[in-house]
């Protein structure tokens, strides 16, 4: 009577897996439903009071080590539906959780100032040339106190100068300036030199600051321009 019992237990289980899966194919037709051996067939016909008999037991302990085989050989694995649900749910969670976030970051307010309304600089945040004019000396100084002229390596040299004494007026913290740098640099055969610039701006508020270097062999001349921002 175990024995009976324990048959007739194993085939309600088997027949409610093998529903799920037939119910997962017509969903699903791409993952197809695991074939049943034709002993477990003829054991679910057979009843509860029936037996299932030692060589059907064999013969399917037999087929999941023939199974087992088949997936050393390199055959592809057989998928297990629940596992596969499992999945897809988790995936769908990832993928509400970064639609959500995506979301929130969208919605955040765009930060809007308003307009001081301010022609002049505060008191003592105008463009100062003298400060301007030392920084340059010693800009220059260090800079190119060891160039020789090389047309090609002084374009090199006075593009990195043009933006290393950009940074530094920067730094000088003139607050609503915006700064403009210029730097001409050409061979030293003592020649006549002449470089002139015409802007228009407001007296009281813009001004600019110059430095001429010179050694053996080159001669170099920066300009800067500081116009206020309104």
């Amino acid at each position: 009577m175990a024995t009976s019992t324990s048959g007739a237990a194993l085939s309600a289980n088997e027949k409610l897996t093998l529903q799920a899966l037939k119910d997962h194919d017509k969903v699903h037709p791409k993952l197809s439903a695991t074939p049943v051996p034709p002993t477990l067939k003829d054991s679910s016909k057979r009843g509860p009071g029936s037996k299932v008999s030692s060589t059907s037991r064999r013969s399917h302990a037999s087929g999941d080590q023939s199974s087992s085989r088949s997936d050393r050989t390199g055959k592809p694995p057989r998928i297990n539906f629940f596992k596969f649900v499992v999945a897809t749910r988790a995936w769908h969670r990832i993928a509400k959780n970064s639609s959500i976030a995506k979301s929130s970051e969208k919605l955040q307010p765009v930060v809007r100032y308003e307009n001081t309304y301010k022609t002049d600089p505060e008191k003592g945040q105008y463009f100062a040339p003298g400060k301007v004019e030392e920084m340059l000396k010693d800009t220059m100084e260090k800079k190119l106190k060891c160039v020789k002229y090389s047309p090609e390596k002084c374009r090199l040299i006075t593009t990195e100068l043009t933006a290393e004494i950009k940074s530094k007026v920067k730094a000088l913290e003139f607050p609503r300036y915006k700064i403009v740098c210029n730097v001409v640099m050409t061979e030293n055969k003592r020649q006549g030199l002449e470089i002139a610039s015409r802007c228009v701006w407001n007296h009281s508020t813009d001004n600019f600051a110059s430095y001429t270097y010179r050694n053996a062999t080159l001669i170099a001349m920066a300009n800067v321009y500081g116009v206020y921002f309104e």
